[in-house]
């Protein structure tokens, strides 16, 4: 076994002082909670139901009974509000001068908002929404890029019933146009202008001769990013910065059913219509809290942890909040606890390659989570940019959004975390954090401050969460390192409800390949220690000579060469196996593409991970094609080893390296075995 291979196979450990001030001091204390949260799970959630301000009672914990009703109602009967619960409940308690958002700009502006000034925000927001005729149970959608007009007017939302329908700053006008239709708003919010890299870039323009065939639409509410007057023009146009400035701070919550939508969060598109999914008030906001409690442990108003009010954790979640993630994880969840959270307007690259590292400084993040996607890219540039910045008061680090696999987990251990490598590792953490936009928050994860770490593994289920490894037939899976498919088989508070006006399409991909449990649609495996590990989509499958290889397996055997960056596999149909591995590898700044590099890598991967794994085809590729969400579109990968149709790209976050891509694969030529 080489040295890597040891290093990978080791356990490693958070910094034994976490432990200490922790909600849960233990794995044994964990494994106790987890076992009582599965088998009275109604009596668990009640207790943590006690996080939130009701403004009337619950009757009833839950009123599913698996497998016959697998989601069921959570907290029926009481009434709440997620705003009030966020913003207006801390300036109650007497913490309207301690910090809420902080939001940092690309040319550095800083906003730091206490809970008195975002509730202030939010109040005016709310009225200027209410006067354009919004009201409880109507839709809002927001075309937003990461300024803090976003957060305040998804609060506002929350404060007056309405249910908003946030799309990625990034997404094409059509995208926007397909959720609105879905979805009938009654209002866009969409910003003049977007600044991307130090440019402003056009957002509004892009509706023209689209936001007119959304018969919907009775207002397109405008906020000013630039001021530039030069902006396409519609007849339904508000000035909406002009009209929340004249607005009051004064503005009641509505109360809410605990069963009422709270939003509308629409998939990607990869592949067919994209699906609302509906995340309802209460369930989403308690295990939101819940996951954050007792994942991160970050001193919050919630117990106020920490010597005062001000000694709060700084945490800062990377994501967009056009995301699962950036609504549970830089505004729900965070301040629904009472924590500082940030969130930045820009790229991690611009304007250096040290950008994240410099936010930690200035603002003394002690809570940093990110994607792999953005390890990868900022691997690629070695150890300067994070060296440069002071990142002492981190405490705990996490990732999101795919497998992190050895390469970045260690580069992230090492260079950015400062974590020993020694007979038994001990460093920052790493939250390999494994969810869904569909589960509303982490359902496979290590608590920070106690669990051990394997690397690419998510560790063990959270509270609430019973995972199941099934055959095709549905029969439970229990030997070690088994591919199987990967669903739960008891609902939880968080999970979506439905696909907003398609129930149907809701039960058919969710809830019927195995009745009786919620069917993610992954494969995974469980090792000796029961530790879980993703293997990627069941649709990602590639089997060669009979062998099953899921996608990140192959793309982690690959990925482990030191001259791969990225890498990400597909079928490629051969005479003999049935299908062979075409690998799209991206290789590390300065290091140039070569038949010997190729040879290299295919000998590398055969040797760690064996014959099965062997990449039969390579093509060398600058980037990589994927969603808005940092996900590889393996659809169009596949399409353009094949060279057949491609298919809608609209979705793409870089569309530009398709046709790179097409170019590439041409000079290929036509591949013979």
């Amino acid at each position: 076994m080489s040295e890597s291979d040891k290093e990978k196979q080791k356990i490693y450990y958070p910094l034994p002082e976490l432990a200490e001030n922790a909600r849960i001091k233990s794995m044994d204390q964990y494994r106790e909670m987890w076992k009582k949260s599965v088998e009275n799970p109604r009596e668990f959630w009640a207790e943590e139901a006690k996080m939130v301000d009701w403004f009337e009672p619950y009757k009833e914990v839950w009123t599913g009974s698996t497998p016959e009703d697998f989601v069921g109602k959570w907290f029926v009967g009481g009434k709440l509000n997620v705003c009030y619960n966020c913003v207006d409940r801390w300036v109650e308690k007497g913490y309207g001068d301690a910090k809420s958002l902080i939001w940092m700009g690309e040319d550095d502006t800083l906003k730091e908002f206490t809970f008195s000034e975002l509730k202030d925000a939010v109040s005016k927001t709310a009225n200027a929404l209410k006067s354009l005729g919004i009201k409880k149970g109507d839709r809002v959608c927001l075309w937003l890029p990461m300024v803090s007009e976003l957060a305040i007017t998804m609060l506002a939302c929350a404060r007056i019933g309405a249910i908003h329908s946030i799309v990625f700053g990034g997404f094409s006008a059509e995208s926007v146009k397909d959720r609105i239709d879905d979805s009938q708003c009654k209002v866009l919010v969409v910003a003049d202008q977007v600044m991307r890299a130090g440019r402003p870039r056009p957002m509004k323009d892009n509706l023209k001769g689209i936001i007119e065939t959304c018969p919907s639409i009775e207002h397109v509410a405008v906020v000013k990013v630039t001021g530039d007057e030069n902006v396409y023009k519609y007849e339904k146009d508000v000035d909406f910065t002009a009209l929340v400035a004249e607005q009051s701070t004064e503005c009641p919550c509505e109360p809410m059913d605990a069963e009422d939508p709270l939003f509308i969060l629409y998939t990607s598109g990869t592949t067919g219509k994209p699906k609302g999914v509906v995340h309802t008030t209460a369930g989403y906001l308690v295990y939101g809290m819940s996951t954050n409690k007792y994942v991160w442990d970050y001193s919050c108003l919630i117990d106020l942890k920490g010597d005062t009010v001000e000694g709060r954790d700084v945490w800062y979640c990377t994501a967009d909040i056009g995301w699962i993630t950036g609504h549970t994880q830089i505004i729900y969840s965070p301040l629904a606890l009472g924590a500082k959270t940030v969130m930045y307007e820009g790229v991690p690259t611009w304007p250096h390659k040290g950008r994240f590292w410099e936010i930690c400084e200035k603002l003394g993040v002690t809570h940093f989570y990110t994607a792999p996607t953005a390890i990868r890219a900022l691997m690629k540039y070695g150890e300067e940019p994070v060296n440069k910045f002071d990142l002492s008061k981190l405490k705990m680090l996490g990732t999101v959004g795919e497998v992190c696999n050895w390469p970045e987990w260690k580069w992230y251990w090492e260079v950015v975390g400062k974590g020993t490598t020694g007979e038994k590792p001990v460093g920052r953490p790493i939250v390999d954090s494994y969810w869904q936009t569909e589960t509303g928050s982490y359902m496979m994860v290590n608590l920070g401050a106690i669990t051990p770490m394997k690397p690419g593994s998510c560790t063990f289920p959270f509270f609430g969460i019973n995972p199941v490894l099934l055959d095709e037939d549905g029969n439970k899976v229990t030997k070690s390192m088994t591919q199987a498919y990967f669903a739960y088989d008891m609902p939880w508070p968080g999970l979506m409800r439905t696909v907003w006006g398609d129930h149907e399409r809701f039960v058919k991909t969710y809830l019927t390949k195995f009745p009786g449990h919620y069917f993610t649609g992954d494969y995974a495996q469980i090792d000796d220690d029961g530790y879980y590990f993703i293997l990627g989509r069941s649709d990602d499958v590639i089997k060669v000579s009979g062998h099953r290889l899921g996608s990140a397996e192959v793309e982690a055997a690959i990925n482990s060469h030191e001259a791969v960056a990225e890498s990400a596999v597909c079928p490629y149909p051969h005479p003999v196996k049935g299908s062979t591995i075409f690998a799209y590898v991206t290789l590390m700044t300065g290091v140039e593409p070569t038949e010997e590099l190729k040879k290299e890598i295919q000998k590398h991967v055969r040797t760690t991970a064996g014959p099965a794994v062997y990449p039969e085809i390579i093509m060398f590729s600058d980037a990589l094609p994927k969603t808005r969400s940092g996900k590889i579109m393996r659809r169009v990968l596949k399409a353009i080893a094949t060279q057949s149709d491609i298919g809608n790209t609209m979705t793409l976050a870089n569309p530009e390296v398709v046709q790179h891509l097409i170019d590439e694969r041409k000079k290929l030529g036509e591949i013979k075995f």
